[in-house]
């Protein structure tokens, strides 16, 4: 056989790292645009919401409206479907939390009493497992709608330094016999999938979507000089959660416009410290690693994650 060289099978481009991403369903793949963006959401909206009724206040009788979104370090899903519910007067709502989905960590109540017209009742994200009961001065009438826009991810997590790298390893250990001097079989006994880059944008509300023991903060102090006072902060310490969340590797085959490699970990953490050089002759960059969870419901050899390309 002749030595041949295929240069359709030779790759050559940049990656672009987007967090997260949708997770397929085994024998499926994550949903690309001719851009190469994700086109899925991140996390979808919850099932319409379950909704009863409690003894309280001195409300009037009245049929509510009601619809959820999820909400996760991001930002908020599109909203569930519309429910409703007929309650007596002197009673209130209870809206039932929404169970546990994706990268979900809280959901948003979105009422009113008339269909479509629902605004925010929470000030806060009401934490998954914790239900919402109508205060007995009624329902908040100035605030948002359900959004029209989901925020909840795919999220491009911007321009990056030098390679973006997808790492695949299986820990093999070999078994040996007395009789012979040279192992006899070799087994996988454990791996570790990982994605690494970069990152050149030091965006900080992009940051909390995966550093594990920091919190966001932006807004105004009155006391930073006059003109300069808005600011976006991370503080960090303490015992936190672990986000966890999907993340992919979109890269153009520059050999085939309009064709892309595709690599992604269904569900990964952030394991590389963090680590922000400041510099005069060099921009800012903070490295980071995702490496990859297995997901024991899905079958064996689709666990953790996939690369493909469009040939």
């Amino acid at each position: 056989m002749a030595a041949t060289v295929d240069q359709t099978k030779i790759h050559q481009g940049p990656g672009s790292l987007w967090l997260g991403c949708a997770v397929p369903a085994t024998g499926s793949r994550l949903v690309i645009d001719s851009n190469g963006n994700p086109v899925a959401p991140g996390l979808n909206p919850p099932a319409a919401p379950s909704l009863s009724s409690i003894a309280g206040g001195s409300l009037g009788a009245a049929t509510n409206y009601v619809m959820l979104t999820y909400v996760n370090l991001f930002g908020e899903t599109l909203p569930s479907s519309e429910s409703s519910l007929a309650v007596a007067a002197g009673n209130l709502l209870v809206v039932a939390s929404p169970p546990p989905a994706g990268n979900a960590t809280a959901y948003n109540v979105y009422a009113g009493i008339a269909s479509g017209a629902e605004k925010l009742q929470n000030t806060a994200p009401i934490p998954l497992g914790q239900n919402w009961t109508e205060p007995p001065t009624g329902f908040v009438v100035n605030t948002s709608a359900p959004p029209a826009t989901s925020a909840a991810g795919p999220v491009f997590a911007g321009a990056v330094s030098g390679a973006t790298t997808l790492a695949w390893t299986p820990k093999i250990e070999a078994l040996s016999a007395d009789q012979v001097t040279a192992p006899i079989d070799a087994r996988m006994t454990a791996e570790e999938q990982s994605i690494e880059a970069e990152i050149m944008e030091t965006d900080y509300s992009r940051f909390r979507a995966y550093l594990t023991n920091c919190i966001y903060a932006a807004g105004t102090d009155i006391t930073l000089p006059v003109g300069f006072q808005s600011y976006e902060e991370l503080s960090f310490g303490g015992l936190m959660p672990v986000s966890k969340l999907s993340v992919a590797v979109v890269s153009p085959r520059v050999n085939a416009p309009g064709k892309y490699v595709v690599s992604q970990l269904y569900c990964a953490y952030q394991a590389q410290a963090l680590s922000m050089p400041f510099s005069r002759e060099k921009a800012t960059t903070v490295k980071v690693k995702f490496n990859g969870l297995a997901d024991p419901a899905r079958p064996v050899g689709d666990q953790v994650g996939k690369v493909y390309r469009q040939p």
